[in-house]
């Protein structure tokens, strides 16, 4: 994986912020390691089916022995034994080990969705801070502003062409940027803390604007019901369940399958090397055994109703999230329209409201507008330019929701 610096000159980058999120944070490495748990267990049903391989020997010592006043020493006697057990045929491991590589693949699939889920949190942590950004920018433009009008305004007391009391609007304009500035400030530090946790990794408070996905989410969308259908398509979190339902089933055909007998085989081979017989003997033998369990309590009949209802559960859970997904693509594509058309409003109020500050300025150096007005102004601006930027990143957040409730990473322009 590409190294990333998040304190690279230029700033931090979306793409980065999310390729240091999958590779730095836990959550990443917990996705990895469920798989290769899910992956011990098909290894686990596997080894139902292959033969268990057993060597052992014994060397037995005896005591000396005592003949006519001599001491004989009795050489020892030593045995080796190897044998071989091999299920033939085990009815009741099929089912499982089938259930055990759908539950593989489940996790997979989910594994995957999880990595997805994360990549869209690092997203929304970065647009957070970029947001944040953004209205502390206009805050701090309004308090320059405001700051600017003071020194105007003072100079014209001075020269007595206003009043006193202009003065003293201008500077409780002033004092109120300044808090919201401040205000501002803590919000943005704030959204740099989340984007820091989320992608695990120091950052230089620097983020750059992605203006490619910027656009993209000022696109119009394709029809509502085409899109259902594509993120049914394309949803990991739907292929996991869906996957864990057929697990299920398959754990539920188990217990009758513990009616059918059992057969196996055991080969096994005894060297003894004995003093007392004329050469070393080799004992072999070939077992072949068979298992009928008739009646087992009644637990095999207990187990099926209890399996049967959880793949039944299975079942309505993957139904629910089929359903789920339709309402969440439903409501993203509402939410995301219903952003642009708030962000079309807030561009053209932003325009307005900025041409008024301008003109107003423009008559109260001119003695043909108050203060007051001029203030007001100001303030309109501010107030439409935070809705502008505001909308501008809500836009692009209804845009990763959309993605998001698309299957689709949140890189890219596409939302097919």
């Amino acid at each position: 994986m590409e190294t990333v610096d998040p304190t690279a000159k230029g700033g931090l980058r979306l793409d980065q912020a999310v390729k240091l999120a999958l590779s730095k944070n836990e959550r990443a490495r917990i996705s990895d390691l469920n798989v290769v748990v899910a992956d011990a267990a098909v290894q686990k049903a596997t080894a139902a089916f292959l033969p268990v391989i057993t060597l052992a020997g014994t060397d037995t010592i005896r005591p000396k022995r005592t003949k006519d006043g001599t001491e004989t020493q009795v050489p020892n006697v030593g045995t080796g034994t190897g044998s071989i057990s091999q299920p033939i045929l085990v009815a009741s491991n099929f089912p499982l080990l089938a259930q055990a590589k759908n539950n593989r693949d489940s996790t997979i699939a989910q594994t995957v969705d999880d990595k997805r889920t994360l990549a869209f949190d690092a997203a929304r942590a970065f647009f957070a801070v970029l947001s944040a950004q953004a209205v502390l920018e206009a805050a701090q433009r309004a308090y320059d502003t405001a700051k600017d009008n003071l020194s105007d305004t003072q100079a014209r007391v001075d020269a007595q062409l206003n009043s006193s009391n202009d003065a003293t609007r201008a500077q409780i304009d002033l004092a109120s940027s300044a808090r919201q500035v401040e205000v501002n400030r803590g919000t943005v530090q704030n959204a740099f803390t989340t984007l820091s946790f989320t992608i695990n990794a120091k950052i230089d408070n620097q983020v750059t604007v992605p203006e490619g996905l910027l656009h993209a989410s000022e696109q119009p969308l394709a029809p509502v019901e085409s899109l259902v259908k594509f993120a049914l398509g394309h949803r990991p979190d739907v292929d996991a369940k869906k996957l864990a339902a057929v697990a299920a089933h398959d754990f539920a055909d188990e217990p009758l399958l513990r009616l059918v007998p059992t057969i196996g085989a055991t080969a096994s081979a005894q060297a003894v090397s004995d003093p007392g017989a004329s050469s070393p003997y080799l004992d072999e033998s070939l077992i072949f055994t068979a298992n009928w369990t008739i009646f087992d309590n009644g637990t095999r009949y207990a187990d099926r109703r209890s399996r049967v209802a959880t793949a039944e559960i299975a079942d309505l859970t993957t139904v629910t999230l089929v359903r789920t997904v339709d309402a969440q693509v439903k409501t993203a594509f509402a939410s995301l329209a219903s952003a642009q058309a708030a962000f079309r409003v807030a561009q053209q109020g932003f325009q307005a409201a900025k041409q008024s500050s301008e003109e107003t300025a423009i008559l109260y150096r001119e003695g043909l507008a108050k203060a007051i007005e001029l203030v007001d102004a100001n303030d309109s601006r501010l107030t439409a330019e935070v809705e502008y930027v505001s909308a501008e990143y809500a836009m692009a957040q209804a845009y990763l929701d959309m993605r998001q409730a698309l299957g689709l990473e949140p890189l890219g322009t596409e939302l097919k």
